[in-house]
């Protein structure tokens, strides 16, 4: 009978190797996306916050109200 179903961590070295692995690496890929994000960011570093939150912060308040009949003099 063959051993399908075994283990690949076979050493308690390979275990301690794959446990740092394991935490490491997606630490490390989402530091790396962290800083692909940011780099994206400063290239329009001349810009201040409120221009770049200006078309979703800005709001246009309008009277919805129709506007008066002009009042005519009956003769």
């Amino acid at each position: 009978m063959s051993n399908e179903h075994g283990s690949l961590i076979k050493s308690p070295k390979q275990l301690i190797i794959m446990v740092f692995a394991s935490f490491f690496v997606p630490l490390i890929i989402i530091l790396l996306l962290m800083v692909f994000v940011n780099n994206g960011k400063r290239a329009d570093s001349s810009a201040s916050a409120d221009q770049i939150i200006k078309p979703v912060g800005q709001l246009n308040f309008k009277d919805a109200s129709e506007p008066a009949a002009p009042a005519t003099s009956a003769k």
